[in-house]
């Protein structure tokens, strides 16, 4: 479908029973047979607004902060690690600097906890092996919420009109679809409430094995048939709506002709590869692309957004058009590119807080966040300038040399990711620096960097002195003894330093 954007409209209280913006499931993947790719008949015309979207949205997003306004409904909640184990909540770090994940389930009587239980389970252990959820899940956390239904089953299971009256209102043959599975927005987000941190991500999971899925890209909701055997993938498909934003990949092969605009979503455009170069639009810098263990070669593909001709995707396959394949890297980049929106490369406040004025005694501290393979980069920086050496989590402000007063140490942390190549995402949000004031006077003579002027700076400036002329291939770079910076090594610098050795210590 071609994404909406998020809204931040304040709800006071959370109650409407609307439906949202929707995006469909995959069709439901056909027996395997040795006849190739089976294609699927168009759905009813009439149900589309043009966009892939089935129902306008009029339940809008909260952000993390206006959802103390939703009333929630009570039911009990577990923290789980990405397989689905549960966890001691103080056990994820800084709370608020991780996406959290909230499932929900839906026609779970209280004797079929056990059941959702493993069906949540089950979807993340799949979920987390997949790229770029398996480097970013140490970036997730997720929480469990078990909702206790009076019937079990949702809604057009295993026809449209079986009608069951459940918690989050969960039915399949949502406007006349069988595979899309719709959820009542206001129930999901009331019963995610319970978490002890606010949502980003909501999976509502029913109790059903019937092939269905949808997606909420406006509401940042998925939902899920929790007992199908393709669970687990209808959820990464389903997130990469919510989550990352992106389009459909697929057609119905009924020779649909694409007439809208350039899609929103990364994944999807109007033009061809040498229109996208020529023009250095979506995926340009990702032609050509054929990295191992991504959809690819990466060009322009055509067929998709529902339609056949006039469109065009990333790769021949992907996870956004059929269920098993891996994401195509356009797609990888969209979905880094809004969890660094929620998650910050630094994890939590660094000691002391920037605040502070540091001292030559200081020493900063900071956490990283924990990218599974690649680590990210950490440089710390005097005045602007990197420090040779200085990659680690703390530094000792006392181990460089502040004789000519430096007024700044910073530090920067990025994630090199061979997922994103856009440089203004790579700068303006895999990458963080923070700054601390450092307002040390200037102690010129204090060669050794220890802050005194003393025996141990003589040596270093009786050689300077003795080869006079800075031009010389012997100075050392930047002929530090030439304390008056005329060009040479002299008298007149050697009564600046006895000065400053009579003073001993730097100011």
């Amino acid at each position: 479908m071609q994404t909406q954007s998020r809204t931040t409209h304040t709800l006071a209280v959370v109650l409407s029973l609307s439906s949202s913006a929707v995006c469909l499931a995959l069709p439901n993947p056909p027996e395997a047979t040795n006849a190739g790719p089976m294609r699927f008949a168009p759905i009813n015309e009439g149900l589309w607004e043009g966009n892939g979207c089935v129902v306008k949205a009029d339940v809008p997003y909260l952000p993390r902060n206006e959802q103390g306004a939703i009333e929630r409904i009570p039911a009990s909640v577990t923290m789980l690690d990405t397989q689905g184990r549960e966890l001691p909540f103080a056990d994820r770090g800084a709370a608020n600097n991780r996406l959290n994940l909230v499932v929900v389930g839906d026609g779970y009587l209280s004797t079929q906890q056990a059941t959702f239980n493993t069906h949540t389970t089950n979807t993340l252990n799949t979920f987390f092996a997949y790229e770029p959820y398996k480097s970013y899940q140490n970036y997730f956390q997720t929480f469990r919420v078990n909702v206790i239904s009076n019937v079990s089953g949702v809604s057009g299971d295993p026809t449209s009109n079986i009608s069951k009256s459940t918690p989050l209102q969960m039915n399949f043959w949502c406007a006349g679809i069988e595979r899309l599975l719709c959820v009542n927005i206001s129930r999901a987000y009331q019963y995610a409430a319970n978490a002890p941190q606010p949502f980003d991500q909501i999976l509502a999971v029913a109790n059903s094995t019937k092939y269905g899925g949808a997606g909420y890209p406006s509401n940042e909701v998925g939902t899920v048939s929790g007992g199908n055997g393709s669970a687990a993938l209808i959820a990464i498909h389903e997130m990469g709506h919510s989550l990352g934003d992106l389009e459909d990949e697929y057609d119905y092969a009924d020779g649909t002709v694409y007439s809208g605009g350039e899609p929103t979503g990364a994944n999807a455009s109007i033009r061809t590869a040498p229109q996208m170069q020529a023009q250095q639009t979506k995926w340009w810098r990702w032609l050509g692309d054929a990295t191992q263990g991504f959809a690819g070669p990466i060009s322009t593909y055509e067929g998709a957004v529902y339609a056949v001709f006039g469109v065009y995707r990333p790769s021949p396959d992907s996870m956004m058009r059929t269920l098993g394949p891996q994401f195509n890297l356009p797609s990888c980049e969209a979905l880094i590119a809004h969890i660094y929106a929620i998650v910050k490369p630094i994890d939590g406040p660094p000691t002391p807080a920037t605040s502070m004025v540091l001292s030559p005694a200081s020493q900063a501290n900071i956490n990283i966040m924990q990218k599974v393979g690649a680590p990210l980069t950490v440089q710390w920086l005097l005045d602007g300038q990197p420090v040779p050496g200085a990659t680690g989590t703390s530094f000792n402000v006392a181990s460089v040399n502040l004789r000519k007063g430096s007024s700044t140490l910073a530090v920067r942390v990025a994630d090199d990711t061979i997922m994103v190549r856009d440089p203004v995402i790579r700068s303006s949000l895999l990458t963080q620096q923070l700054t601390w004031s450092l307002p040390v006077a200037p102690c010129l003579a204090d060669f050794t960097g220890d802050r005194y002027v003393d025996d141990a700076d003589f040596p270093t400036f009786a050689d300077q002195y003795n080869l006079l002329d800075c031009a010389d291939p012997g100075m050392p770079s930047g002929c530090p003894a030439d304390l008056n910076s005329d060009g040479f090594v002299d008298d007149s610098d050697f009564v600046l330093f006895v000065g400053m050795y009579e003073a001993f210590a730097c100011p």
